[in-house]
């Protein structure tokens, strides 16, 4: 349960971020959404919002701390229509979330954000235009169960 909890408290907390950003699409000024895990399945030809996923891609437990660590991917999908330009919302959109994770690096007294982070740009833009793609990698910590029953060597 702690990664899907890490999941969605992060999802929350970065909605309640990218709240005052909008696209312009053809169907009009949408908000950017975020999604816990991935983003949903599309079952028809609609239109795709510019959305943001917060998704644990490894637990890692180590036998030396006391501590194990989730890898988070938070995914980015822009939608801007220029062709010059364009790219700036999605790096307008990065660095938000950027500075807001650095500034707040502890979520509900559980999770704390391990630096380095990392965000990649991907090389392929032309081919997903109009979404601008990104995705950001952090590593937070997650509670470590400690071990029950015979305890060997004592």
């Amino acid at each position: 349960m702690t990664p899907i909890n890490l999941m969605d408290r992060l999802a929350e907390k970065l909605q309640a971020l990218m709240d005052d950003y909008t696209t312009e699409q053809p169907s009009g000024t949408l908000q950017i959404k975020v999604y816990p895990g991935y983003f949903p399945v599309r079952t028809d030809a609609t239109e795709m919002n510019s959305a943001l996923y917060v998704l644990v891609k490894q637990v890692v437990d180590e036998s030396e701390k006391v501590k194990s660590y989730a890898i988070v991917e938070i995914g980015f999908s822009i939608y801007d229509e220029d062709p010059v330009y364009g790219w700036r919302s999605l790096f307008n959109a990065l660095e938000h979330v950027r500075q807001y994770l650095l500034k707040n690096r502890i979520i509900d007294k559980k999770h704390w954000l391990q630096l380095p982070m990392e965000t990649i740009v991907f090389d392929d833009q032309n081919q997903a235009w109009p979404q601008w793609r990104a995705t950001m990698t952090a590593k937070y910590t997650v509670g470590q169960p400690v071990e029950e029953g015979i305890t060997y060597g004592q």
